[in-house]
């Protein structure tokens, strides 16, 4: 469900971003934000922008395994913290990739990814790509600050 959430909030913010800045128009939001619209044929900050189809290929492979284990964790009752940020994370690269295919002009899996959300002296991105670091971030932090259910034993105590 949190994989839809994700996936349907980033086409409709990027529909709304395709309808109300393609004519090069922005729009000030104040404290260095805005919204402008661009077409980023790479990753985060345009990074493999020169890669084309064999990156979009990566990315599917890559999003494909998160969403099938995101489903398998769902399946078998993980903790749903965890698997909650996960399908968030899920939804978000699934977002993207939609650009990739209905966007490709040139050939398979040549489309550019919609970008809206501009802060100066950092980046362009999209809620898609909110969704997939946060839900990253989320996790791993998670990982790292969990507590074992299991009690440990002392080996010295024994």
């Amino acid at each position: 469900m949190l994989i839809l959430v994700a996936f349907t909030a980033d086409r409709v913010t990027k529909q709304w971003a395709l309808r109300e800045l393609n004519d090069g128009s922005t729009i000030e939001l104040g404290l260095g934000v805005r919204l402008e619209l661009i077409f980023n044929p790479g990753v985060a900050f345009g990074l493999g922008a020169d890669l084309g189809p064999p990156l979009a290929a990566g990315l599917i492979v890559v999003a494909s395994a998160l969403t099938a284990w995101v489903l398998w964790r769902a399946a078998r009752g993980a903790p749903m913290g965890g698997t909650g940020l996960l399908a968030l994370a899920a939804g978000g690269a699934a977002g993207n990739i939609w650009d990739r295919i209905s966007r490709a002009a040139e050939g398979p899996l040549t489309g550019e990814v919609v970008d809206f959300l501009a802060i100066d002296g950092f980046a362009i991105f999209n809620v898609a790509d909110i969704f997939t670091t946060c839900g990253v971030a989320g996790w791993a932090l998670l990982q790292v600050f969990r507590k074992d259910d299991a009690p440990t034993k002392d080996r010295r105590s024994a």
